[in-house]
């Protein structure tokens, strides 16, 4: 019975150990960010990808992407990034800008009825 007990215990230590870790490691996307970058008003953060060089950021927004680029081109201007290439289309848009030989990449596109998926790459 005792056994029992502990191993349930060590299950739901387990099981939150994982959900706080999982939650944390999504809860930073303001450091990926960091002053290279703002969150698109009214965006819902869903994730961060990590790559050995970069790291990605999704959000989703009720906004076009044509709004989404409005806002990054001048945000990241006046970050100090040079942007280089905007292209806006009615379902999507590519922002690319560079500064100190990083690039910055703002990728949106209409998904579900209303909804635009934006992704921000560091």
């Amino acid at each position: 019975m005792a056994r029992t007990v502990w191993a349930r215990l060590l299950f739901f230590a387990c099981c939150f150990a994982l959900i706080a870790a999982s939650a944390a490691a999504q809860d930073d996307y303001r450091a990926v960010l960091g002053n290279e970058a703002g969150v698109f008003p009214g965006a819902e953060f869903k994730r961060v990808i990590r790559f050995p060089k970069a790291a990605t950021v999704i959000f989703e927004t009720g906004a076009s992407p044509a709004e989404v680029s409005a806002f990054y081109a001048k945000d990241v201007t006046s970050r100090g990034w040079k942007v280089e290439v905007n292209d806006v289309t009615d379902g999507a848009s590519f922002l690319l800008a560079v500064k100190n030989g990083r690039r910055l990449t703002v990728e949106a596109q209409r998904g579900l009825p209303g909804r635009t998926g934006l992704n921000v790459t560091l």
